[in-house]
């Protein structure tokens, strides 16, 4: 294992000069040889001792070639390992200054620690200070993991490759390892994909689009690039399935009984119909596929971005609930949050923009006989609970995949509250099924202690919530004062507080206005589905949120 003193003295430089120098010489041996042989053609020597003397120099003429060519295999392998480093050393760079404009260290083994304490005055201040230094102490100790492991593999496939010329073996000899960190933390996966070379990240999108488009820490505009490449592949492959599935059911006198057949069918149907729906929605232009997975659940998921949110100022991020999926939902979602992107947008200042994302990458509940499932019923918080992991990753991954953190606002509706509540949650309150708990008490404005692991999330808004399933506001990773609800006139789902109590009566909770606003020109809000309304009250309190104008909402 390659330690972090170790690769800070790695000079990308040097070894290209090195690559530079060994081409240098291999060329020139293979001139010298060409030189003699070519002289001694031109002499008009004949007899047993030409013939001996020609043969011997074309022998070593062809030794001598294969050792320039052994020569010249080294210095492509040492040119290609240049390339490798000047990515990989560029994010080593870039932790050193972190660290030290942060009053961190990185010790020679690669551990990272705060060198002292933050100090704040003001409460929120201290908060966020230390919210933001916990944040980063952690995603610099998974960059330079990263780091370690991409410059172990580096140095571990460099001298494969040059065993591998000294055995007669260089057919591989430019080729570097380059394994793709599937699972670690959006932070690493960061740090990964800035280590690579331009044509190692081409490499990647071509040939294994479906894990690029999907891995959290990824910018936004290759995710988009991958998952549209995979759009068009998943459509190909399940236009072939569903072709062979009806031409079973056409050959067989029973149908699908005795194969599954069509039931095979149906869901195949129902997974083009999805990347229909995805489809139709990118064609509205300004659109960013940031996730597309077709293989995890019974429904096709998807995440569809509004705005650039690699570069925006301001990101929102909306969680749907019950009964909702890509095939049925996608469009008239993406409509609504494309609208609250274009409201909040006239409310932030000039010179910063608003990106909104439309997050369908859980099996969201639906009722019928998914009431029956234990994963899939909506009066447990076990979908919230499978989903949230995945929702906290690709939150943590918008910060990670960035320069500048954006204000990041996360909007649920209905049990898509509950679903982002527990992504919030403290990690220290990590695991387990919430539904029902206790939401009274200890839940007051500046009561977390912003313990355990951050999103990153700077507002939290419960749209029409039937309860947010955490013990309260104060294990929610949210600033104090933060933390918003609205409850329209005529929902009954936000009155059941059906996991741990209605948020629109807890503590800690500032709740957005959603009558008539005549000053505004807005109207009021009625029954559960329309907090995104345009030209509603919730949706304006709701852009105010998302523009980062906390003081102008009102309850």
């Amino acid at each position: 294992m390659v330690s972090w003193s170790e690769v800070t003295r790695w000079d990308a430089a040097e070894v290209a000069h090195l690559a530079h120098r060994v081409n240098g010489v291999a060329h020139a041996m293979g001139g010298i040889g060409d030189d003699l042989v070519a002289a001694i053609e031109r002499m008009e020597w004949t007899g047993d001792a030409a013939d001996a003397a020609r043969a011997s120099l074309h022998a070593l003429h062809r030794r001598h070639l294969a050792r320039a060519g052994e020569l010249g295999d080294i210095g492509h392998r040492v040119d290609a390992l240049a390339n490798s480093m000047y990515p990989l050393l560029s994010v080593v760079r870039d932790c050193e200054a972190a660290a030290a404009d942060n009053s961190m260290s990185i010790d020679p083994a690669g551990v990272v620690a705060a060198q002292f304490p933050v100090y704040a005055v003001a409460a929120d201040d201290a908060w966020d200070a230390e919210r933001e230094r916990r944040t980063l102490e952690r995603s610099l100790s998974a960059q330079v993991a990263e780091v370690l492991r991409r410059a172990t593999e580096l140095d571990a496939s460099a001298a494969d490759a040059f065993r591998r010329i000294g055995e007669g073996d260089s057919d591989d000899a430019g080729r570097v390892e380059t394994t793709v960190p599937v699972g670690s933390s959006p932070a690493a996966v960061s740090a990964f994909w800035k280590s690579l070379t331009q044509a190692e990240r081409t490499t990647l999108l071509v040939g294994d689009p479906g894990t690029i488009g999907n891995l959290d820490g990824i910018p936004a505009s290759v995710r988009d690039t991958a998952n549209r490449r995979m759009l068009t592949l998943e459509r190909t492959r399940l236009e072939r399935v569903a072709a062979d599935l009806t031409s079973q059911l056409d050959r067989n006198r029973v149908g699908g009984l005795l194969t599954d057949a069509d039931a095979g069918l149906v869901q195949t149907v129902r997974r083009l119909e999805a990347l229909d729906a995805i489809t139709r929605t990118l064609e509205q232009g300004d659109r960013q596929l940031l996730v597309l997975d077709n293989t995890t659940g019974e429904d096709t998921l998807a995440a569809i971005g509004t705005g650039n949110v690699h570069t925006a100022t301001h990101v929102a991020v909306f969680v749907p609930g019950l009964g909702t999926d890509v095939r049925g939902d996608a469009e008239r979602y993406d409509a609504d949050v494309a609208a609250l992107g274009r409201t909040a947008e006239d409310m932030v200042p000039e010179g910063e923009s608003v990106a909104c994302v439309t997050w369908m990458n859980y099996q969201a509940p639906h009722l019928g006989w998914s009431l029956l499932d234990p994963r899939r019923t909506v009066v447990t918080a076990t979908s919230a609970s499978i989903g949230a992991p995945r929702l906290r990753a690709f939150l943590d991954g918008l910060d990670a995949s960035r320069g500048p953190d954006p204000h990041l606002s996360l909007l649920g509706h209905s049990y898509g509250s509950l679903t982002a509540a527990i992504a919030l949650r403290d990690s220290n309150e990590a695991g387990g099924d919430e539904a029902g708990g206790n939401d009274a008490g200890g839940d007051e404005a500046g009561g977390n202690d912003a313990g355990g692991d951050e999103a990153g999330v700077d507002a939290f808004v419960a749209l029409g919530s039937p309860g947010l399933g955490v013990g309260g506001v104060a294990n929610l990773s949210v600033p104090p004062g933060h933390v918003f609800a609205a409850e329209a006139r005529g929902d009954v789902v936000a009155d059941l507080g059906a996991f741990g109590g209605d948020p629109s009566r807890s503590g800690g909770v500032e709740n957005l206005f959603t009558g008539t606003d005549v000053e505004h020109g807005t109207t009021q809000n009625v029954g559960h589905s329309s907090y995104l309304t345009p030209g509603t009250t919730a949706q304006r309190q709701v852009a105010l949120v998302v523009a980062g104008r906390r003081d102008d909402v009102t309850g």
